[in-house]
């Protein structure tokens, strides 16, 4: 019996834009907000969570991302704005949330689930939410700084970057947390005219 493996499709952050990410964060635990922050080599835009697959069903992921990434020009993002995850009162999921670039990004996102479709996988029941995880909240006893914290960097200005590829990413779980290998990188490769 062939091994599961556990895979999603997401767009890298560049190393000026994953600093900046990393800067912010250390700001908000100098603020005082407590919780499981994103390793900064970790940072990404998830386009689609596959869960565990076997090796064939990720052969097919590949063949989705290529295909996705063919005829999809690079484009502009811009990083802005703090955000969670069920509300700002109640965070369980901290993110940044995407200004320039949002539009192109979930259309990436759409085509890459178009592809995903033709290639056997279901179609994603939730409609593609473009953010980026900066941490997880796993307690509540923190949540008044969390909080204020959150809200002194509401709408922060981050960064840009220029988005010029898709990965595709096993997820490997241990106790200290996720440990991500790349499978595949393809790049955005719009048609000629």
């Amino acid at each position: 019996m062939s091994h599961l493996q556990r895979v999603f499709v997401a767009v890298p952050l560049d190393d000026s834009l994953r600093a900046a990410v990393a800067d912010l964060q250390r700001q908000l635990k100098d603020a005082g907000a407590v919780a499981r922050w994103t390793r900064p080599e970790q940072l990404h835009f998830t386009l689609r969570f596959l869960g565990e697959i076997p090796p064939a069903q990720v052969a097919r992921v590949k063949v989705a991302a290529r295909e996705a990434a063919t005829g999809a020009a690079p484009f502009p993002i811009s990083l802005r704005g703090l955000g969670a995850f069920p509300s700002f009162q109640r965070p369980q999921v901290v993110w940044i949330g995407v200004a320039d670039g949002r539009e192109p990004l979930q259309a990436l996102a759409g085509r890459l689930g178009q592809t995903l479709a033709r290639q056997r996988f279901p179609m994603e029941p939730k409609p593609f939410r473009a953010h980026l995880t900066l941490a997880r909240v796993r307690s509540t006893r923190n949540w008044g700084e969390l909080v204020r914290a959150l809200g002194s960097f509401k709408e922060i200005e981050v960064g840009t970057q220029q988005i010029d590829r898709l990965v595709v990413i096993e997820s490997h779980l241990s106790p200290k947390g996720s440990l991500y290998t790349p499978l595949e990188e393809v790049a955005l490769t719009p048609h000629e005219k």
